[in-house]
């Protein structure tokens, strides 16, 4: 099966920390990433191989009062990945990476587009001004295939 580039996009949310938002709780997480990936051309063969790479960023500042902020990644609806990180002692800010793979079913790559969304909350039982994200990112790149021929 011939290997094919399918689809790049980005999702761009704040590109400075001069856009804070407040993180807020598991109940109404916060989604800073929506992305699109195109899957009309990939080939009928290749359906069934296709990979995507999803990176995204966040910077948060920390009320310690909180425990853990958790970052969620769905495609179409259904998590596919989920990452915690902890809040420091003091009020701090923090940047945090992360990266997530996916082979999605050969029928959500037929459907034509298949969507990602990244989202974050905390597990606080309350969240304040002090408990925000700053700069975000999200990002897909998807190819298909497995050799070249």
């Amino acid at each position: 099966m011939t290997i094919q580039f399918v689809d790049l996009r980005i999702s761009n949310q704040a590109s400075s920390d001069t856009t804070p938002v407040i993180i807020p709780l598991a109940a109404t997480p916060h989604v800073f990433g929506d992305i699109g990936i195109q899957t009309a051309g990939v080939l009928p063969e290749n359906q069934s191989n296709v990979r995507v790479v999803l990176t995204g960023y966040v910077k948060t500042e920390n009320n310690p009062l909180f425990n853990t902020n958790t970052i969620r990644v769905r495609r179409d609806g259904t998590i596919i990945f989920t990452t915690n990180f902890g809040v420091a002692i003091s009020r701090e800010n923090e940047a945090f990476g992360f990266s997530a793979v996916d082979f999605p079913p050969a029928v959500a790559v037929a459907s034509g587009q298949i969507q990602y969304t990244a989202e974050i909350f905390t597990n606080a039982a309350t969240t304040d001004q002090y408990n925000n994200m700053q700069a975000r990112n999200f990002s897909g790149i998807a190819g298909a295939g497995n050799f070249t021929g």
